[in-house]
């Protein structure tokens, strides 16, 4: 008689050299850390997976790494710890700790090489770390070209370049590094791009195609549009986040719009405003918008409206389904009512 299902399944499940599990086991299970932003929390269905890996790219001076840091910041906020990894060399405390992280409590390291960095990666992953982050990819350098035979001159060292060093070495270290992500770390990996030579120009990343096989999200990020003063100063961009691609939910290849200031982030009342106006809870009519009868002329003037009325905006929030804690934000909003965009 030819065993039943569940007999095949409990009799290779006894065989521990498989180290087989059912596909409902909580070993398979994830959380997801949230932007705190949203519109970006909807997108992503709630948030950067932990035992996944996540790529942010795009151009460059689009929010990629403040991205990074709100991850790092919600992961902090919830008693966690966070590992930042600077092949770039850019860390900057003051500007981290303006993001909103804990800067004595974030663990930062700038390896020489991408051994050593992937090394490292591992090893925070394996103590439990909540999020790491490399910063980036494109600063991934592996140890023979970084450090070639001391006998060569520095026309040779400089010069030394060998055909898709950076892409094999991602190609290879990648599938030694991820398994450790089963210990429970996000693993956030930024990049940047490139434009491809050829008849066609096309955008490309630094480290070939294989690291957006291995990514379970991959992120692109790129400025859409500029926030200005009534006075046409520059004071931010509208950035655009685009999910290319999701193996842990999300809106697949669909997009979202957020207001970032250079000095402020991203601006909270003006992304809930601007979804109110999405889902048609604002009533826009030429320049006025209306929302529970109360009137305003101008994003500028819905802004003023929100900031002070906290009541007013908390329903905002609460009809979009944010969380209330949000309104809290507005204690610093007032005291910045001039600049705003347009």
């Amino acid at each position: 008689m030819k065993n039943s299902a569940e007999d095949v399944i409990s009799q290779l499940l006894g065989d521990k050299d498989l180290e087989l599990r059912r596909g409902s086991s909580s070993e398979f299970e994830y959380e997801k850390i949230p932007f705190g932003i949203p519109a970006l929390d909807r997108l992503t269905g709630g948030g950067i997976p932990k035992k996944r890996m996540t790529i942010l790219y795009g151009p460059n001076n689009v929010g990629k790494s403040y991205l990074a840091s709100q991850v790092c910041k919600n992961v902090q906020a919830e008693g966690g710890t966070a590992g930042w990894i600077d092949t770039e060399l850019s860390w900057d405390n003051e500007w981290m700790a303006k993001c909103g992280v804990d800067t004595d409590n974030i663990l930062v390291a700038q390896p020489t090489t991408g051994e050593q960095a992937f090394g490292i990666a591992r090893r925070l992953m394996q103590a439990g770390v909540g999020v790491v982050v490399l910063d980036s990819i494109a600063g991934l350098v592996p140890s023979d070209v970084m450090e070639p035979a001391k006998t060569k001159t520095a026309e040779e060292e400089f010069g030394y370049n060998p055909m898709a060093w950076q892409a094999r070495f991602i190609n290879t270290s990648l599938p030694r590094l991820l398994p450790n992500l089963q210990e429970g770390s996000a693993f956030v990996a930024i990049n940047q791009m490139r434009t491809g030579l050829g008849k066609v120009a096309l955008d490309t990343m630094p480290g070939g195609l294989a690291q957006t096989f291995f990514a379970h999200f991959l992120l692109q990020v790129r400025r859409v549009g500029w926030l200005e003063t009534s006075d046409k100063e520059k004071i931010g961009f509208d950035m655009e986040v685009r999910l290319r691609k999701t193996k842990v939910g999300g809106e697949n290849w669909k997009s979202a719009i957020v207001p970032f200031k250079v000095d402020g982030g991203i601006d909270i009342i003006e992304s809930y405003m601007r979804d109110g106006l999405a889902e048609g809870l604002i009533d826009k009519k030429g320049a006025w918008y209306t929302y529970k009868e109360q009137r305003a002329q101008g994003m500028n003037g819905l802004k003023t409206l929100m900031v002070t009325n906290e009541h007013l905006f908390a329903t905002l929030v609460s009809e979009l389904g944010g969380n209330n804690a949000v309104t809290e934000g507005l204690h610093e909003a007032r005291e910045d009512t001039s600049e705003l965009s347009v």
